[in-house]
């Protein structure tokens, strides 16, 4: 029996590991991608049938190494790699501007190139942006930037999927705030009423799974009370009045 593979680009904390165990739980196998994968591997927050992928998306050389999974039939690429940054952009260095591109679009577009550029079968990709897209925040124009240019890209890449009579798939998520540690770490950012990434990973999976269009977009936002208020569709970008 064919067990399904899924290939989670940022799998090694917060939601994309969340994400990683999720799929397990539903019998898919995942190759956790991330810069520290193997150093954490074995490891008891790794799902049992996790494969570790080290992969630097700030370094050509490292992203080339996916051409290792060309012959290899995987049936989900799950884009969640991201890091956070909440100051003016007068305020950044060049290198933290650097950082913050590599990481959440320069890279991944890389690593997307290289993935499906001789795969045979049409793997199903599921990408998690943020209601940051959409969403007017102070202090994180780059961030909200970049997250809106992922969910533009996710858009566009279903077209070019459906044109390629490929017969894949491609799903937006844009999540609110999720109780996830380590990416909110020395902001002071108080969390608690953030909502669970266990319940966020889980509902992410049900609508992948279940989608029969070339592509589809969800909005997990976040209730009063910290559950998620999960909403169909795009929604129209805030702007300043």
């Amino acid at each position: 029996m064919k067990i399904p593979k899924a290939f989670v680009l940022g799998g090694t904390s917060g939601l994309g590991l969340e994400l990683a165990w999720e799929g397990y739980r539903r019998g898919i196998a995942p190759i956790v991608a991330g810069r520290t994968a193997k150093n954490f591997y074995p490891h008891a927050f790794f799902p049992p049938n996790a494969r570790p992928f080290t992969l630097d998306l700030t370094d050509n050389a490292s992203l080339l190494d996916i051409k290792e999974l060309d012959n290899e039939p995987i049936d989900y690429f799950l884009w969640v790699a991201g890091i956070f940054e909440r100051q003016p952009i007068k305020s950044m260095t060049l290198e933290d501007i650097d950082r913050m591109i590599d990481t959440h679009l320069r890279g991944p577009t890389k690593a997307i190139k290289m993935f499906y550029e001789h795969r045979k079968n049409p793997a199903h990709m599921i990408v998690v942006a943020s209601s940051s897209s959409w969403r007017l925040r102070k202090d994180e124009t780059l961030y909200c930037a970049l997250k809106a240019g992922k969910a533009a890209f996710a858009r566009n890449f279903a077209e070019e999927v459906h044109r390629g009579g490929s017969g894949g798939k491609v799903t937006l998520i844009n999540p609110g705030g999720i109780r996830t540690p380590n990416f909110w770490k020395g902001l002071g950012q108080d969390i608690s009423g953030y909502m669970d990434p266990k319940a966020v990973a889980k509902i992410i999976w049900d609508k992948a799974l279940s989608q029969e269009k070339v592509f589809d977009e969800w909005q997990i936002l976040r209730n009063d009370d910290g559950t998620p208020n999960v909403q169909n569709g795009p929604k129209v970008p805030e702007v300043i009045h």
